[in-house]
């Protein structure tokens, strides 16, 4: 930055009078003033990349949609971004009546203290780095819904336990008002009861 305050100075033909000598008075107090150097007990983090991640076709990129795909990059440790490709087949995205398991973590000071719910995903919002699903169970005869962000660091593990069937809608919401309508659905017996692996015998 000096070297090109000086080179600025220097050409005296294309600059005002004005400019030159606001630019060559900032050029004698940088070249006066003392380099510090970083002390060693403050840490300077190095980059996650080492350049922007911006597409090919981009050529004016949008700085705010970069820091999500690094954001989205970032929180991303664990593959749980190709559950939420809107595109993707249904055997590998989750889907409104599917059974998930989620793993989370109580507090970040214990980070060894989780706890996990089970239910069926009644919701799901797509937005970027603010993704977001609904699960709802029934606990002690008490419909129970939560609401889990998906790159949280919060959230440990997001696991599909049983592909729900059935299921046309994109909300679920209509299971709040037939309690008994979730349990009905073949994949959430699945998911809560033991597999003894025999077939029961027919009378």
């Amino acid at each position: 930055m000096f070297s090109a305050l000086r080179s600025l100075a220097a050409s005296k033909k294309l600059l005002t009078p004005c400019t030159y000598n606001s630019i060559s008075r900032i050029a004698r107090i940088s070249s006066k003033a003392p380099v510090q150097n970083v002390p060693d007990s403050i840490i300077i983090p190095k980059p996650a990349f080492e350049r922007p991640l911006v597409l090919p076709h981009e050529k004016k990129p949008n700085m705010m949609k970069v820091i999500e795909r690094e954001s989205l990059q970032r929180a991303n440790h664990d593959g749980r971004a190709d559950l939420f490709v809107r595109r993707a087949h249904k055997s590998k995205r989750m889907c409104p009546g599917d059974v998930v398991m989620v793993e989370s973590i109580n507090s970040m000071s214990k980070p060894a203290s989780t706890s996990t719910f089970v239910g069926i995903c009644i919701a799901i919002s797509r937005r970027g780095i603010d993704t977001a699903f609904v699960l709802r169970n029934t606990i002690m005869k008490v419909g129970v819904e939560m609401r889990f962000p998906a790159y949280s660091p919060m959230v440990k593990s997001i696991k599909i336990l049983q592909k729900g069937e059935g299921f046309r809608r994109a909300k679920l919401f209509y299971l709040r008002n037939l309690p008994g309508k979730a349990y009905d659905a073949k994949s959430f017996k699945k998911a809560l009861s033991p597999s003894t692996g025999q077939k029961k015998s027919k009378k």
